[in-house]
């Protein structure tokens, strides 16, 4: 109970962080934009610059030479359904064109089956795909280490993975290589609620974003903006 109790005051302070971000930017600034759940958020990270969104800033900050400017839409707590619903739309009425956008859901859609099947999953999933911007950097569903949750996860994850694919944006394999990290290992990178993951969790999230946007080019583009 401590531990969710502690985790849970990161909801509250994590968000007002996001949201105070500045609004007006300079030319020439590098918008990376981030959808999403707690995750995105950063949630059972010890502070909020140990999340995989900031990591991925300072990144492509040192990567490019540029200045970022992160735009985090994403919400705790957050269904696939919800993006549609609440961050599709904040999206498309941005003041700019985002030159990266990342996307990390399907977690809370696992947890919660009484109200998201898998087939639900998928047509929000889909939607969201659909309005991406092309070549966006998208996550596939976590795995959970609970067995009735290990086989809904890994049934997301390959509807999931199909869809990215046929949407033609960038695969980031958040299942597999938390997979592999195994049963044992699990914990070491775990937040204390036993949900979110930790700041080694979150950097390895962020390795795992990261090597995908270096496979992929885009940051010669991005240099050369």
């Amino acid at each position: 109970m401590r531990g969710h109790r502690l985790i849970n005051r990161h909801v509250d302070d994590y968000r007002a962080h996001w949201e105070s971000r500045p609004q007006d930017h300079p030319e020439g600034v590098l918008h990376y934009v981030a959808l999403g759940d707690s995750a995105a958020q950063g949630v059972g990270a010890t502070h909020v610059g140990a999340s995989y969104v900031s990591l991925l800033g300072e990144r492509l900050a040192s990567a490019t030479g540029r200045r970022v400017a992160i735009t985090n839409l994403s919400i705790s707590g957050a269904v696939s359904g919800d993006v549609v619903a609440r961050q599709l739309p904040v999206l498309e009425d941005l003041g700019f064109t985002p030159d990266l956008v990342t996307l990390d859901i399907g977690g809370n859609d696992v947890v919660f089956a009484a109200d998201n099947t898998v087939d639900s999953f998928a047509s929000s999933f889909e939607a969201i795909l659909a309005a991406l911007p092309p070549g966006s950097f998208v996550g596939d569903v976590p795995w959970f280490m609970i067995p009735g949750l290990a086989q809904r996860s890994k049934t997301m994850t390959t509807r999931a993975s199909h869809l990215i694919g046929a949407y033609g944006h960038h695969l980031v394999p958040i299942y597999r290589t938390m997979r592999e990290t195994g049963y044992l290992r699990f914990h070491t990178n775990t937040a204390a609620d036993w949900f979110h993951p930790n700041d080694k969790g979150y950097r390895a999230w962020a390795d795992l974003f990261w090597e995908t946007i270096e496979a992929s080019g885009r940051l010669d583009e991005l240099r050369a903006a």
